[in-house]
């Protein structure tokens, strides 16, 4: 408890009593006097009206933001008050431009020309499978037909050396187009998901055992990722089997009547997977196009 007769007990100033750092204080019952730049003290300058200007002392060349503090200090000096500039003590305000849109990352361009190539090796496979068929057919026997066509007994007009060659063009160039598709579908959609890696684009048709079925999810993946599911027309459960089928040719026998059944089925194989074949090529190169903004 303070003793009124020492009044700076605790730091405690009792009414009444003037303390000289904080000036008097009211007596009990009294108001307290208004602070000054209220509307109850006129006299400061903030409470002066301004009816033509949107800030104390802010001239037209001030609200053009040509004004000067320099500028400022001549008004106060004139009009005997003391002034502060308008852009101390009105700070602007930071106007929060509209975000320029972030420019679209560049797509690679779409691999419509490897297309066209992978869908003409598989014509040219397919037309060499079956000029040999019709061959065999007619000739019956592989020696007779190469006497007759007059080339000697050494050549042999259904061997394996047309089918490889055309065999590996088309093993080629669809390597090539589908490595850039792979690589056009990562870029248009990077939440796309591939089962394998890109090096089974290659690696996946001829490894053994595993060529039964990874080039088959590696051309799903890549179709997956740029063709919408509405826009899919094409079955590809319709082409992998059939070309499996058509594998028929590799495997079948020399000489004989099996051969001839082996090839027959292979080349029908073959042409039931080139149809579906041509239009996943399509299907896949026209999604490319337009992800890319140019169909």
């Amino acid at each position: 408890m303070s003793d009124p007769r020492f009044p700076h007990q605790n730091g405690a100033t009792p009414r009444g009593w003037s303390d000289p750092g904080r000036g008097p204080q009211p007596q009990l019952g009294q108001p307290r006097p208004e602070q000054a730049g209220s509307p109850a003290h006129p006299q400061s300058p903030y409470a002066e009206q301004y009816p033509d200007q949107q800030y104390p002392g802010l001239g037209s060349g001030q609200r053009n933001g040509h004004d000067t503090g320099q500028h400022a200090a001549q008004q106060s000096t004139a009009s005997g008050q003391h002034r502060v500039p308008a852009d101390e003590a009105y700070p602007p305000a930071r106007r929060r431009l509209p975000g320029s849109p972030r420019p679209r990352k560049r797509l690679p361009e779409p691999p419509a020309g490897l297309a066209v190539g992978a869908a003409v090796a598989a014509c040219c496979l397919l037309f060499v499978e079956l000029v040999e068929l019709v061959i065999l057919l007619v000739t019956g026997d592989r020696a007779e037909a190469a006497i007759e066509l007059g080339l000697g007994a050494r050549f042999d007009p259904n061997g394996d050396t047309a089918t490889i060659v055309f065999g590996l063009a088309a093993y080629l160039a669809t390597g090539f187009w589908l490595q850039a598709s792979r690589r056009f579908a990562e870029a248009a959609n990077p939440t796309a998901r591939f089962a394998h890696g890109r090096a089974w684009t290659w690696l996946g048709w001829w490894v053994p055992v595993v060529f039964l079925w990874i080039p088959y999810r590696v051309v799903r993946d890549i179709r997956a990722a740029v063709v919408p599911d509405g826009v899919r027309r094409v079955s590809l459960g319709l082409w992998w089997p059939f070309w499996l089928l058509a594998g028929l040719r590799l495997v079948s026998s020399s000489s004989g009547d099996l051969e001839i059944i082996a090839r027959s089925i292979a080349a029908v194989a073959l042409i039931v997977a080139f149809v579906p074949w041509i239009r996943v090529l399509r299907e896949i190169t026209r999604a490319q196009e337009k992800a890319a903004g140019l169909g």
